[in-house]
């Protein structure tokens, strides 16, 4: 996974040199929504360069927030495999979003165990990871398992982020 990290930090830096941040979100996106699909259809990941370029593309909120807005209930258990997968394999420095997102997941099924569980991993990588926080609150104030809703569609996640590039325009 080292490696893998390595080759996808590297290639990162080339697509955001030669293309932009927002080529760089929209490759991230791809490989985001392709991961969740596989993962619901039955399938999973197994290539390292898959997980470090994953582990990548969450390190911008507007992957990561697409990510959690596609958190459908109905789906936990491929989500709960698809976190716990990327959570193992991330290295250092790429372990807060997958493991929030798990946490996430973890709590839509009631799993409040493996949901402290990530967020301990998320917030030890990054002690100030305001998802992981945000999650850590939650359940400390006990809330049940049907608060754990989608904090908006990914239509409404995109279009929050494109208007807030347009006011920066």
């Amino acid at each position: 996974m080292r490696q893998a990290t390595t080759r996808a930090e590297r290639a990162a830096a080339r697509q955001l040199t030669g293309s932009g941040p927002d080529a760089l979100d929209a490759t991230g996106l791809a490989a985001v929504q392709d991961a969740i699909a596989c993962y619901r259809g039955g399938g999973s990941l197994t290539d390292p360069g898959e997980f470090a370029r994953l582990g990548l593309a969450l390190t911008s909120l507007r992957v990561r927030d697409d990510a959690w807005a596609r958190m459908d209930p109905a789906h936990r258990d491929a989500h709960t495999r698809l976190w716990t997968d990327l959570t193992r394999r991330a290295r250092p420095g790429y372990i807060p979003a997958p493991a929030s997102l798990l946490a996430f997941t973890a709590w839509q099924a009631g799993d409040g165990a493996l949901a402290n569980l990530a967020l301990d991993r998320a917030l030890a990588d990054d002690p100030g990871y305001t998802m992981a926080l945000l999650l850590r609150d939650a359940l400390a104030a006990a809330l049940p398992p049907p608060a754990a809703v989608l904090p908006m569609t990914p239509e409404e996640c995109a279009a929050s982020y494109d208007a807030r590039r347009q006011q920066r325009r």
